[in-house]
């Protein structure tokens, strides 16, 4: 397969994390009630949606109709995180299983193309906000499993 395809591959499973990940940040921010946490829970599911755009726009000027993807389909990972019994922490703990994966994603779209800015930057933001989550239930004296 081209370096060309697999970059593109990256990008669409990316799109696909960012979505989830979104959507998990705002599940998180339902259920927790002080409002700074609603409002930094909030930020980062914006965050994840300008991302999201950032990379509809990389593969756009990449001639890629982005309408055609897999990311418009229904996502079964997403229908079974969406479960409405979950505590704020296990929340939590699925933005930060996310933010990881998305991490990994990054790095392996970085390596087919390494010059790309977007793609480092928003790696770069996710893994502070990674770090913030883990500090955060640790303060929160949650245990976290690694």
């Amino acid at each position: 397969m081209s370096s060309h395809i697999q970059f593109i591959a990256k990008l669409e499973k990316i799109l696909t994390f960012l979505k989830n990940s979104k959507l998990e940040y705002l599940k998180a921010s339902d259920r927790f009630n002080l409002p700074e946490n609603k409002r930094f829970f909030n930020m980062q599911s914006t965050i994840r949606n300008r991302f999201f755009q950032d990379i509809v726009s990389l593969l756009r000027s990449m001639n890629i109709e982005v309408d055609n993807l897999v990311i418009n389909r229904l996502n079964f990972e997403q229908i079974t995180s969406s479960s409405n019994a979950k505590t704020s922490q296990s929340h939590l703990l699925k933005c930060i299983e996310f933010d990881k994966k998305l991490i990994k994603l990054y790095e392996e779209a970085l390596e087919i193309v390494s010059d790309n800015d977007v793609l480092k930057h928003q790696s770069h933001k996710i893994t502070q906000v990674i770090e913030e989550n883990i500090n955060f239930l640790e303060n929160a004296e949650f245990v976290l499993k690694s």
